[in-house]
């Protein structure tokens, strides 16, 4: 990314930082044999230290069945599915592993006492040794820094471009779809039905699994409903005109009671991060990938339309920036009708409208479009291997199943407001959701949600919007430069795409 913050930045600005699972029942019992033959393709995929991807759809339950052709049937036996892992339970006893993760605070809590309950109950004698790298960008710049295989952990957490640009460099990831699939170590049907799928896909590549969701959240919009209503609107906004509207009122508002007419705020607190400029690129239908997903396409009637409705809002005095204040404080405070933020932040916000002894009620909303749908654009890190021995893989994905299960991730969402990777586990959650209503409305959100690009290019790629972003919202740029910026933005992720690909 240096390199790229070097060459492409456009002046310079500071940036911030479904394949549904197609399973299927063979009834020959061939071809679960068959499959069981490592195929070499892609990233690593057989139980060795070095992994082989396997890139052809894996056998969920394979069963095979006989009948003569006789006129009295004979009892025939079905073959029980054995594991391809070549690993016994008691090969397990005293492996130890170790887990890098990027979390700190009540969430490193939360982690660290459920693998400690891990390896206090569980059956097979492993261990697992936890290391907190305490941010996510430590925790990959750490792993970047190591060249080879030794230094690495067992278990870590990243995002998908990021576990992407491993591979690539030559990294010992491991291909999770033996795993996944396993009759005997893997995941039922009805366990993998119970994922998000959307959140389920995100980590595939031309059909072999590399990670696991672990952590899903998304840029959302806060909302104060009851300044809203002083205002005279008696609902949120469902288009941009709408949110446009509502904006513009709380900045008048604000204006008609300040001595100083000059001083612009109340309406939306400003944020170019790259999450942001997305989110309104997803609302206004950017279909943002080419085809096979093999680049990126900004320049579009849709991105014009989105840009330029952001032109117009900070042109028409309804956006403001605020550079010396966290958001959460001018929310909190009424001087923002609207800020974005990641969704895992309305804890903070909870905790500032407390200091503020403010009880207006506030929500969480998506991004509003043009046909009144809502959208916002979703990302997160997920559990990945990196190679060890065959034990070592397989406790390692022990442990991937104990954090996955409804009542350990139920624990960890608890600890931080995401997303529940699986259904079941909002059953689970039935207290914490009546204590923080915003995390509940947040759930409805995830009907309208996208995905960030799954591309390793993503990673530099991203930074592109935050810095389109930036210029919009300078007082010389004029509505007439957004196709040039678009066409600049095209050919800026083609050069990107090519070099982190």
């Amino acid at each position: 990314m240096g390199n790229y913050r070097k060459s492409y930045t456009l002046n310079n600005p500071t940036a911030d930082v479904k394949s549904y699972l197609r399973n299927f029942k063979p009834v020959m019992l061939l071809l679960m044999i068959l499959l069981s033959i490592p195929l070499v393709a892609g990233c690593g995929e057989a139980p060795s230290p070095t992994p082989v991807a396997v890139s052809a759809t894996p056998v969920l339950s394979p069963t095979a069945t006989s009948l003569p052709d006789t006129p009295t049937p004979t009892p025939t036996v079905t073959p029980q599915p054995t594991s391809s892992l070549g690993v016994k339970a008691v090969d397990l006893e005293g492996t130890t592993i170790e887990f890098w993760h990027p979390w700190s605070g009540a969430t490193e809590n939360a982690i660290q006492a459920s693998l400690s309950e891990f390896n206090a109950n569980n059956q097979y004698g492993i261990t697992v040794e936890v290391k907190s790298q305490e941010t996510l960008n430590s925790l990959y710049e750490r792993i970047d820094s190591i060249p080879a295989e030794t230094g690495l952990p067992n278990l870590a957490v990243g995002v998908n471009y990021q576990i992407l640009s491993w591979i690539s460099d030559g990294k010992p990831v491991v291909g999770l779809n033996t795993y996944v699939y396993d009759p005997e170590w893997g995941l039922s049907e009805q366990e993998l039905a119970d994922f998000n799928a959307q959140f389920l896909q995100q980590d595939v590549k031309q059909g072999s699994r590399f990670a696991l969701p672990a952590v899903r959240s998304a840029q959302v919009l806060y909302y104060n409903m009851s300044w809203a209503k002083d205002l005279g609107f008696s609902s949120p906004p469902s288009t941009p005109e709408e949110f446009k509207e509502q904006a513009c009122t709380a900045a008048q508002a604000v204006r008609n009671t300040n001595d100083d007419p000059s001083l612009i705020y109340g309406g939306w607190l400003i944020d170019t991060s790259p999450s942001t400029i997305l989110s309104w690129l997803y609302a206004y239908d950017n279909p943002l990938l080419l085809p096979g997903e093999t680049g990126y396409r900004f320049n579009t009637p849709q991105s014009e339309a989105a840009l330029l409705f952001l032109k117009e809002l900070l042109d028409e005095g309804c956006a403001f920036e605020f550079p010396d204040s966290p958001a959460e404080v001018e929310f909190a405070n009424r001087r923002a009708l609207f800020i974005t933020r990641p969704l895992t932040d309305f804890g903070y916000q909870e905790a500032e409208f407390s200091r503020a002894e403010n009880e207006d009620e506030w929500t969480v909303l998506g991004f509003p479009s043009p046909g009144g749908e809502v959208t916002a654009s979703v990302y997160g890190p997920s559990y990945f291997i990196f190679a060890g021995t065959p034990e070592e893989n397989l406790a390692t994905w022990l442990v991937i199943k104990w954090l996955l299960s409804p009542e350990q991730e139920a624990r960890f969402i608890e600890s931080r407001g995401t997303f529940p990777v699986q259904n079941t586990t909002l059953d689970l959650l039935s207290d914490y959701a009546s204590e923080h209503p915003q995390w509940l409305t947040a759930q409805d959100l995830l009907d309208g949600a996208i995905a960030e690009p799954g591309l390793e290019s993503w990673k530099s790629v991203r930074w592109i919007l935050g810095d389109v972003g930036t210029q919009v919202f300078r007082y010389y740029f004029t509505p007439d430069r957004i196709p040039a910026t678009l066409e600049l933005m095209d050919q800026t992720a083609a050069e990107l795409h090519e070099l982190n690909k």
